[in-house]
C-alpha cells in the first residue's frame, strides 16, 4: 500500500531513474489523468507526490552522461535480413567515404537471417572504421527487438540506425555530433534526436539494372514535406539519438513493425507536453539535418510500383493509428505470421 512507503521526493526520483521499464514510463505518461500507477509493483505513487517529482523525471540525462562508457564518438546499427554482403559493403563503403572521422564510428553489422556473405563482408569492412563487429540476433520478434540487440552491444556516445540499402550524406558524422552535442535556439533548446531528408537513389548504381519508378522523386518531395513540416521521420531517413537518450526512453519498442514511427512519436510526445508539466526552462526537439540527405534503395518502389507502395504505407500507418496491433499489421502486409 501507499503507506507502506515513505520515500523523500529524491529518492523516488533516485529509484525511478535507475529502472529501465520506470524511466519509459516516465515518458510514456505525459498526459494527464495519467499521473497516477505502480511503478514495478512496489512503488505506488500518490498523485500529489507524482505531479510535484514529474518535472525531475522527464530531464533527459546529459549527453555527456557518466552513466556511460563510450569507445567510439558513434556506432552505426546496420541490421540486416535477407541481404547480400556483397551489398552492404558497397553501400558501407560509401558511407565510408562521405564520413569526416571514420577511425571515431563503429560498425555494428546484426545479421537478422536470411543473409548471405556477411562474415567476408565484415571482414571487408574491417580497414579505416574504428570497428567493425558482427552480431548475429535469433531471438525474433522483428525489427525493434533487432534494432535494441545492436544497440545493447554498440559503444558509441550516439547511437545511428541506418537501414542496410542506405546510403550517408557528406560529413554525415560531423553532422550528427554537432546537431546532438549543442544547443540551439540559442541555448534554449535540447536535440533528442535526429535524422536526414529522404532521397531515393536512382543512379545507375542504385537502380541496379532495374528500371526506373515513374513517380519516385514526388515519394521525395512529400516525404519531406511532411518530415520538414512535422517532425516526423522514418526509419529510413537514418534516425540518430545519443545513447544515454535511447535507453532513458527505453529504446525501440519491442514489435516487429511500426518500431521506428512509435520512437519518433514518444519523443515528438515529449516535445509537445514538457511545457504542460511546469519544464518552461527546458525544451526538447526532433531535429531534420535540412543540408543532408541520405539515400536509400529504390527496390520497393521499382518492385510494387509507387502508387501501390505509397497506398500501403498510408494504409498500414492509418491501421495502427487506428489500434491494429503491430503482429496483425505484419500479417496483412506480408501474408505471414510475425517472427
Amino acid at each position: 500500500s501507499t503507506a507502506s512507503f515513505c520515500w523523500s521526493d529524491e529518492k523516488l526520483i533516485e529509484l525511478i531513474r535507475s529502472n529501465l521499464n520506470a524511466r519509459r514510463l516516465a515518458s510514456l505518461f505525459m498526459r494527464p489523468g495519467q499521473k497516477d500507477g505502480t511503478i514495478d509493483g512496489d512503488m505506488c505513487l500518490t498523485t500529489l507526490q507524482l505531479e510535484r517529482i514529474w518535472p525531475s523525471l522527464l530531464k533527459l540525462p546529459p549527453i555527456n552522461s557518466p552513466q556511460g562508457t563510450y569507445r567510439y564518438e558513434i556506432s552505426l546499427i546496420l541490421p540486416a535480413f535477407r541481404e547480400r554482403g556483397s551489398d552492404i559493403v558497397t553501400k558501407a563503403w560509401r558511407s565510408f567515404d562521405s564520413c569526416r572521422h571514420p577511425e571515431r564510428v563503429q560498425v555494428v553489422l546484426v545479421d537478422a537471417g536470411g543473409c548471405t556473405e556477411l562474415e567476408e563482408a565484415s571482414r571487408k569492412l574491417g580497414g579505416g572504421w574504428g570497428e567493425v563487429k558482427l552480431v548475429k540476433f535469433t531471438d525474433g520478434g522483428g525489427r525493434g527487438p533487432c534494432l535494441n540487440y545492436g544497440a545493447n552491444v554498440s559503444d558509441g556516445r550516439i547511437y545511428t540506425f541506418c537501414h542496410a540499402d542506405s546510403t550517408l550524406p557528406d560529413d554525415w558524422d560531423v553532422k550528427i555530433m554537432h546537431t546532438l552535442c549543442h544547443m540551439h535556439d540559442d541555448g534554449r533548446t535540447r536535440a533528442n534526436s535526429c535524422a536526414f531528408l529522404l532521397g531515393i537513389d536512382t543512379s545507375e548504381a542504385g537502380l541496379n539494372g532495374g528500371p526506373y519508378p515513374p513517380g519516385v522523386k514526388a515519394i521525395e518531395t512529400t516525404a519531406n514535406i511532411r518530415t520538414q513540416l512535422y517532425s516526423l521521420p522514418y526509419g529510413d531517413q537514418v534516425i540518430s539519438l545519443p545513447a544515454c537518450v535511447f535507453n532513458y526512453v527505453g529504446g525501440f519498442p519491442d514489435q516487429c513493425l511500426m518500431e521506428d514511427y512509435e520512437l519518433v512519436s514518444l519523443l515528438r510526445k515529449r516535445n509537445a507536453l514538457l511545457p504542460k508539466f511546469g519544464c518552461n526552462d527546458y525544451k526538447e526537439k526532433l531535429v531534420i539535418i535540412g543540408d543532408g540527405t541520405t539515400l536509400c534503395s529504390p527496390r520497393r518502389w521499382q518492385k510494387f510500383g509507387v502508387l501501390y507502395v505509397t497506398f500501403m504505407n498510408s494504409k498500414l500507418v492509418n491501421l495502427y493509428a487506428g489500434g491494429m496491433t503491430p503482429d496483425d499489421l505484419f500479417s496483412r502486409y506480408y501474408g505471414s505470421f510475425p517472427p
